[in-house]
């Protein structure tokens, strides 16, 4: 008898609770008929006990006649199938769902609500489901003041707020991301597949791929993406998009929130750029094979020129006139073998001047020096040179060793010429030496002399002129731009 009185105690605590809770809340049989309604929900929707209990819930609250968009009944009827095929609570956005009124008046009021369905199980299966209410329409009417502010915002950034709820289907969207979608300007519920169909068929694997690889993820989780949309009209949109996943609590199913903005006009400029730049490099490409063109066809007029120069100064004989004519053709090669360089490396107008250096003692090694028994050492810092420097400094170490050969060092068995540049505070600094007797005081100016007297000047360079001890040394400072 004990017991007995004691369930009975807990009953009554049970209904008593259930009945002075402070919100709304509705018990329905797994069919959606009403069980039982506690005293919040009968204040809220303004109903009696006797004319709710027993009655399918959408036969009890329809939808609004006089709202076309009207979709409570739809959206309430997926959530609680969800709650009921899943086994979990399933919690809503925000809902507008207008409550007939039955005080005589008839006709509909307007309401929100904020719902959250929870199942009830028993050994595995849903037995009950738990409707429970939120009436947040004072809030709603109280931030609309706010809202007409908030769309003002989007419309002046473009941004447009949606909710994805993956399990119904179902998404909420703002006015400002209606109107993107193209649709007429209103805040509601649309069925997912409809924005999907929207998306770019190229995208639109991408965007559910996106949305469903977090859907097990922790709570504001974000998710990023940009797609196209494809309007009714053909024209297409780019959206990018940035949102989190959201849950009410931590048994409820995930729900995404999601901001896009309008980035068409960002990525019309980017393909504009993208062609722009495709262009350039084309025409680069084109310069630089014209260039290389330009550089060979140089290179072979040169090597022309020397030739002709060459078999003249042989049929000269011995003489100040085959002197002149080897001496020409020796300059004409310094210029030669940098656009032969230019031509091998595709550069467009710069010369790795330390390897063309070494070439060119290597060559005065093997020519004139090495009829002479001179030796040529260098040591060539490496540095990119554009060809209107590597020109004159080229004809420069080509005149210094022609005239090292033909006076300093003639008629010695050791002569060594040594050529050595190094990098100093911005500018490029060559040495070139021999051991040599050195120059003479009484030495008159000859072409040589005034060949580099003229490339200096042209180079905006310094020369200064001294004892090598034994020898003599010419030490050149030509200003550089150094990347």
């Amino acid at each position: 008898m004990t017991e007995t009185s004691e369930e009975l105690r807990t009953e009554f605590l049970r209904d008593a609770v259930f009945e002075a809770a402070p919100h709304g809340y509705l018990i329905l049989d797994p069919q959606f008929n009403i069980i039982d309604v506690n005293q919040e929900y009968l204040n809220l929707t303004r109903n009696r006990r006797e004319d709710l209990v027993g009655v399918p819930l959408f036969d009890a609250f329809p939808d609004n006649p006089e709202d076309p968009t009207a979709d409570g009944v739809r959206n309430l009827r997926a959530s609680l199938e969800t709650a009921r095929s899943t086994g979990r609570p399933h919690a809503m956005a925000v809902q507008k769902y207008d409550i007939q009124l039955r005080d005589g008046r008839g006709g509909f009021e307007e309401h929100y609500w904020k719902p959250l369905n929870t199942p009830v199980l028993r050994d595995g299966e849903v037995v009950a489901l738990i409707h429970h209410v939120r009436d947040v329409t004072e809030e709603v009417t109280l931030r609309r003041d706010q809202a007409i502010r908030l769309r003002s915002a989007q419309r002046v950034n473009d941004l447009a707020f949606w909710e994805y709820d993956p399990k119904t289907e179902t998404i909420y969207m703002s006015r400002a991301f209606s109107t993107l979608l193209g649709l007429p300007e209103r805040e509601g519920t649309l069925p997912a597949p409809e924005f999907f169909a929207r998306v770019h068929p190229d995208d639109r694997a991408d965007v559910r791929a996106t949305l469903e690889r977090e859907i097990d993820a922790p709570d504001h989780t974000s998710v990023s993406f940009t797609h196209r949309l494809v309007l009714e009209d053909g024209t297409t949109r780019w959206l990018a998009a940035h949102g989190e996943l959201v849950r009410d609590h931590r048994d409820a199913l995930p729900r995404f929130l999601v901001v896009s903005l309008d980035v068409s006009i960002s990525k019309e400029r980017e393909e504009k750029l993208t062609e722009t730049l495709e262009h350039r490099d084309r025409l680069l490409a084109q310069m630089e094979a014209l260039l290389g063109e330009v550089n060979h066809r140089i290179k072979n007029s040169l090597q022309l020129v020397a030739s002709i120069l060459n078999t003249d100064a042989r049929r000269a004989g011995e003489g100040e006139v085959r002197a002149r004519l080897e001496g020409a053709a020796r300059r004409v090669y310094a210029v030669t073998s940098v656009h032969e360089m230019l031509y091998r490396s595709n550069a467009l107008s710069t010369v790795a001047f330390g390897n063309y250096l070494q070439q060119l003692c290597d060559h005065l090694a093997e020519g004139d020096a090495g009829s002479a028994g001179v030796e040529v050492r260098s040591n060539p810092v490496a540095v990119d040179l554009p060809a209107d420097k590597a020109i004159p400094l080229a004809l420069i170490v080509n005149e210094l060793a022609t005239n090292a050969i033909k006076h300093g060092l003639a008629g010695r068995s050791d002569g060594v010429i040594e050529v050595v540049t190094t990098l100093e505070d911005g500018d490029l600094v060559l040495n070139v030496a021999d051991n040599g007797t050195g120059k003479a005081e009484d030495t008159e100016q000859g072409l040589g002399t005034r060949i580099i007297d003229g490339l200096v000047g042209q180079l905006g360079a310094s020369m200064s002129t001294g004892d090598a001890a034994p020898g003599y040394r010419v030490t050149l400072r030509v200003p550089i731009q150094i990347d």
